[in-house]
């Protein structure tokens, strides 16, 4: 009898076909940035200019707010108000008009009225103050402002002298002339006075804390300007301009 064949238990399996096979890949080494001694000096070199100008910003527009925090006290404390002017009166001291010469000389004494209604600012009328007079837009006679301190809460009177020599023409000599006669009645003959005033507010008398110049313009109405006559104010105007120059 035959006997069956015996298979074996040991079956080799052959493995699936697989397919290429890809590389692999070291893990990434992680890259370090060096540094030199010369980069490292220029980054902290820009970086202490920022600072130094964020510095210097910031200081400056606190010491701006501090100025102008002392400004508003200041003002608003001592409420200062502009002096005020006048011209009270005029003295026709010669007037000297040929009519074969062109030539006139003339010298005047003005006298202005400075009222200073500050308390504690004085006011001090600093050198180059002028006081002009002009007929018809020429001028006659001119003289200076004499310097002074004036206190607060007073009311001064300024005796100005101006003197002049000018050049006229045919038509103004007449005027002049009209003028020193006495223009007709019922009419008036006008004068400008220009007074320009460099000066100062002082705290105290003692500390300048404000500079300006003040400009009139005076449009005087006279009854006459013959030497050694009254001369009557019939009516005033003023224009006043102010040219505020620095603070303290």
């Amino acid at each position: 009898m035959d006997h069956p064949h015996h298979r074996s238990n040991n079956l080799e399996v052959e493995d699936p076909p697989r397919g290429p096979t890809k590389p692999v890949r070291p893990n990434p080494i992680p890259k370090y940035i060096s540094l030199s001694t010369h980069n490292f000096y220029r980054h902290s070199h820009a970086d202490c200019c920022q600072r130094l100008i964020c510095f210097s910003c910031t200081f400056l527009f606190f010491l701006i707010l501090l100025f102008l925090l002392a400004f508003a006290a200041t003002y608003t404390i001592l409420n200062p108000q502009l002096p005020k002017y006048k011209v009270s009166s005029i003295v026709v001291d010669s007037l000297n008009v040929n009519p074969a010469n062109t030539m006139v000389s003339t010298a005047f004494t003005v006298f202005i009225e400075a009222d200073n209604p500050n308390k504690r600012i004085g006011i001090w009328y600093r050198n180059a103050g002028t006081v002009t007079a002009s007929f018809r837009g020429d001028t006659l006679c001119t003289g200076d402002i004499q310097q002074f301190l004036q206190p607060g809460n007073n009311i001064t009177l300024m005796e100005i002298d101006i003197k002049g020599k000018s050049e006229t023409e045919p038509g103004e000599r007449a005027a002049l002339l009209e003028g020193i006669a006495g223009p007709p009645p019922g009419e008036a003959l006008e004068l400008h006075v220009i007074a320009r005033i460099p000066v100062a507010f002082r705290l105290d008398n003692i500390a300048t804390i404000w500079r300006f110049r003040i400009d009139i313009l005076f449009t005087l109405m006279l009854n006459s300007i013959a030497p050694g006559r009254p001369v009557r104010i019939e009516s005033a105007e003023q224009h006043v301009e102010v040219d505020y120059m620095d603070w303290m």
